[in-house]
């Protein structure tokens, strides 16, 4: 089946659009294209030829695709005599100048002030570290809270003023701060190291909010609320000394959740609903707006991935170490649904977190049942060898559209089936059947 091209011809009476095959000779196709553009005639035979819009000759032996002509391109045809020269460097200073701009790997003054920003920003936190490792008393928390207060209310202020090469780094050293400042003091009261990175990480986690306030990331209410929900649910199972398999089940089924209305809630919170209702009221709504809007929806969805992803990882790899038979089937039914709910995000790199995710938690459990050397070790190595099959499958897998429609819904009815299991799995690993083994 033949391909063709859409190119324009530019002849010296006629502009002509036309649509050419790409896999026959120029040569052949130039005299329909010298009756169509009614060119002259010469009193001399005369040789032609079709150039690009940049003076490269075209090779009447080629065909549009092997000249890499794309579609929409504009041709010229010129006579023997007309063909332009071939492009001659006169100052090789200068085009060692137009060099740097077409590479775009100068060093500019943006990366200066992004350098600036990164140095003070290194530097503070250097210095409350050590300071912290030298006095690691409620005192010097204290005092380190302050700072990162001053921080954090001048960076939103510069922020919200339009210097973002200022504000970024304010926020980023107030947020690292207080998350240095509350782990030493929690690790100098006394608390468990567990506990002490589950409040590191809390602190941390209300980072991306701040930057929603300072104006500097848009969508990241939606990060930050993510980020707080997963590290709270660890908190609490760590601080009350749940088992670790039973606080990994309650990541899974809040990561399973949080997967499902996580986008209306990117799209809602971007303001992308308001701008609908004022257009609806009559109001005038600039093109600007309504991409902000959509970079805040992406932005925030992309982010709010990664503590799904890392939480679910680790939620598995929890279940799989530490857990018994029902929290091996919960891992993995948490591994299916981290892929197949990455069907719901538009974004490549979003994808690619939760198969990440998935992939740690079926190669752990390959690894930790040939660790334990028990015959689970063949059922978990054919259980990845199945996964590979799927893989390479989907690399050559190119269904029509109905097929692929058929398949989708299919994988739907799938995935509500999947989501009801996880329920009796969770109580299992909760040791709900054997109370009630022990009860009746």
């Amino acid at each position: 089946m033949s391909i063709y091209s859409r190119v324009t011809v530019i002849g010296q009476r006629k502009r002509l659009d036309a649509v050419l095959p790409a896999d026959q000779p120029l040569g052949v196709l130039l005299p329909d294209l010298l009756r169509m553009l009614d060119e002259p005639m010469q009193q001399t035979p005369q040789r032609r030829f079709l150039t690009t819009a940049n003076g490269a000759l075209v090779s009447p032996e080629g065909t549009l695709a092997s000249a890499q002509i794309i579609d929409g391109a504009v041709l010229r045809l010129a006579a023997e005599g007309e063909v332009p020269p071939t492009p001659t460097v006169y100052d090789v200073t200068e085009e060692a100048v137009e060099d740097l701009k077409r590479r775009g790997a100068t060093f500019t003054p943006k990366h200066r002030r992004i350098l600036a920003g990164a140095g003070l920003g290194f530097s503070i936190i250097a210095g409350a570290l050590s300071v912290l490792v030298i006095a690691p008393h409620a005192v010097t928390a204290a005092a380190l809270l302050l700072v990162a207060a001053i921080c954090a209310f001048v960076g939103i202020a510069i922020g919200r003023a339009g210097n973002k090469f200022v504000a970024v780094p304010l926020v980023t050293v107030a947020t690292v701060v207080v998350a240095l400042a509350i782990g030493f003091w929690a690790l100098d009261a006394g608390w468990e190291l567990g506990l002490v990175f589950t409040v590191g990480a809390l602190c941390l986690s209300f980072g991306p909010m701040l930057y929603a306030v300072a104006g500097l990331v848009g969508g990241g209410v939606v990060a930050g609320a993510t980020s707080v929900l997963f590290v709270a649910v660890w908190m609490i199972g760590v601080g009350t000394g749940l088992a670790a398999d039973r606080v990994g089940a309650l990541a899974a089924l809040l990561a399973v959740v949080l997967l499902g209305i996580l986008p209306r809630m990117a799209l809602a919170l971007s303001g992308l609903p308001g701008l609908d209702d004022k257009r609806a009221a009559g109001h005038e709504i600039m093109r600007t707006d309504v991409r902000s809007a959509l970079n805040a929806a992406h932005l925030g969805l992309a982010l709010a991935t990664v503590p799904i992803a890392v939480s679910s990882a680790v939620a598995g790899i929890m279940l799989l170490r530490y857990g018994s038979g029902w929290a091996v089937g919960l891992a993995l039914v948490l591994a299916f649904l981290l892929a197949s709910r990455s069907r719901l995000y538009p974004l490549a790199s979003e994808v690619a977190v939760l198969f990440a995710a998935a992939f740690t938690i079926v190669s752990g459990c390959v690894l930790i049942a040939a660790a334990n050397g028990q015959g689970g070790a063949l059922i978990a190595l054919g259980l990845l060898v199945l996964v590979a099959m799927f893989c390479a499958f989907g690399l050559s897998f190119a269904p029509a559209e109905h097929v692929r429609a058929r398949l989708t819904q299919q994988l739907d009815y799938l995935e509500v089936g999947v989501i009801i299991v996880m329920v009796p799995l969770a109580l299992g690993v909760f040791g709900v059947y054997a109370t009630l083994l022990d009860k009746f």
